[in-house]
């Protein structure tokens, strides 16, 4: 997932075009294509890691056991 992350950020931040209705029309075609194909795996995927963690951190919790703090950069969120 951090991966996959760290590989759409920068086409996601780049936001320029050529100034042409054609080049603004690809620009949002390919987003949605993004939104469409790429994007709805990965939340199901962050949803299953939400859940892992706050079930860990659950356990955790009963066992009187300290909380898991990820490092910086692995948060959930």
């Amino acid at each position: 997932l951090l991966a996959w992350i760290r590989r759409w950020m920068p086409w996601l931040s780049n936001r320029t075009t050529d100034n042409t209705l054609a080049g603004v029309q690809k620009k949002l075609d390919e987003f949605r294509g993004y939104r469409r194909k790429e994007k709805p795996p990965r939340i199901e995927q962050k949803g299953r890691l939400e859940t892992s963690f706050n079930t860990l951190q659950t356990k955790l919790r009963l066992s009187n056991r300290p909380a898991f703090l990820p490092t910086e950069g692995h948060l959930v969120k």
